[in-house]
């Protein structure tokens, strides 16, 4: 999935907004006219409520040909181009951006709750002849300030409609903190389920991976959000080890447990290289039992696993029970062959090979 990038921003006059407001009125009385859209829904229904602002716009893209007459292009023509200059100096893009804002700001607000704030009152005393000035704390109805605080910041990367039901997400999960650190990375953020996963790590963690990994923070939010304490558990260095030996791959291997980064700690970087992608889903259980050979045992036993199994390789040395079942004795008999590689590499893929109908059972039997 590619990451999604905020259009330009806009700062809208009172007259652009009058315009913008009178043309979306003018669009659901339309839609409202063919039997698109409930005839009972107002505007203010409209940039209120996530879902029905959700379907509007999606109701418009679908349906944009109806409405041509309204909205229009600064030349005059229809607009299918939804960064082209429409006639109130604007573009699509940039209301439903807009539209989006709106809609947070009433969803966030939505909750009017009882908070204490702190104010300075000046008193009269002695027949209004001395002022005195004091603190008092004072009992206030209406939205959270600290909801409030998070949503100016959260607004600037509120921009499409795919957003509007990450809205409650957003609120729920992320604090101001968070969203301070993740920035306009924000944008990769695609599911409910990705924002709390995000939403469970400290700003401090966020910011140390966001160093780690730059430019591929975002990536790391789209692909596997988990993989964030992965990264964290890892310098630099590590990390861009890792990530351009593993490829896309490194985002499965980033995101596994921190007790099998434990075990992978005592791989030096060429050992590393020998297994690969295979370190995106071993388990530590096979791990350990591997790391009993030297490196060109290891890579033996790892290539002619591969030759074997293929894409079943992950279900292999991904259950931890094959350890002690069947690889301990495998490596066993590794431990004890003085071949030189080449002829252990041409043993041991035959042997490999005529291992995979046992595991195959084996593995049937594990479920």
């Amino acid at each position: 999935m590619a990451v999604t990038h905020l259009p330009p921003p806009v700062d809208i006059d009172s007259d652009a907004k009058k315009a913008i407001i009178d043309g979306l009125k003018k669009v659901l009385a339309r839609f409202q006219e063919k039997g698109l859209v409930d005839g009972s829904l107002s505007y203010q229904d409209l940039i209120s409520h996530a879902d029905v602002l959700e379907k509007f716009i999606a109701l418009f893209v679908s349906n944009r040909e109806a409405c041509d007459d309204i909205v229009k292009a600064k030349t005059g023509q229809p607009v299918r181009d939804g960064d082209q200059m429409l006639v109130c100096n604007v573009s699509l893009n940039q209301i439903q951006q807009l539209l989006v804002r709106t809609c947070a700001k009433k969803v966030f607000e939505a909750d009017k709750t009882p908070h204490t704030v702190t104010e300075t009152v000046t008193r009269k005393a002695l027949f209004g002849l001395i002022k005195k000035t004091e603190q008092v704390e004072v009992t206030r109805v209406g939205g959270d300030p600290v909801e409030e605080r998070k949503l100016r910041e959260l607004a600037n990367y509120l921009a499409f409609g795919w957003q509007l039901p990450l809205l409650a997400a957003y609120r729920e999960h992320l604090s101001y903190q968070q969203i301070i650190e993740i920035g306009e990375d924000v944008i990769a953020l695609r599911t409910p389920e990705d924002i709390a996963t995000v939403g469970r790590f400290e700003p401090a963690m966020l910011k140390k991976v966001k160093a780690a990994a730059g430019p591929d923070f975002a990536d790391i939010l789209v692909h596997r959000p988990q993989a964030i304490a992965g990264v964290a558990v890892w310098n630099r260095d590590m990390y861009e080890f890792y990530r351009k030996m593993l490829g896309d791959a490194a985002w499965a291997f980033f995101a596994r447990e921190k007790e099998f980064f434990n075990v992978v700690a005592a791989l030096d970087k060429p050992v590393a290289r020998v297994y690969g992608e295979v370190l995106a889903y071993i388990a530590s259980e096979n791990l350990l039992e591997i790391q009993r050979l030297n490196i060109d045992k290891s890579e033996v036993l790892i290539t002619s696993l591969r030759g074997a199994f293929g894409n079943k390789l992950g279900q292999v040395l991904g259950h931890p029970n094959f350890a002690k079942d069947i690889l301990r004795k495998v490596v066993d008999n590794m431990l004890h062959m003085n071949q030189e590689k080449e002829k252990l590499q041409a043993s041991f893929a035959l042997t490999c090979k005529a291992m995979v109908p046992t595991v195959t059972e084996w593995l049937a039997k594990q479920r």
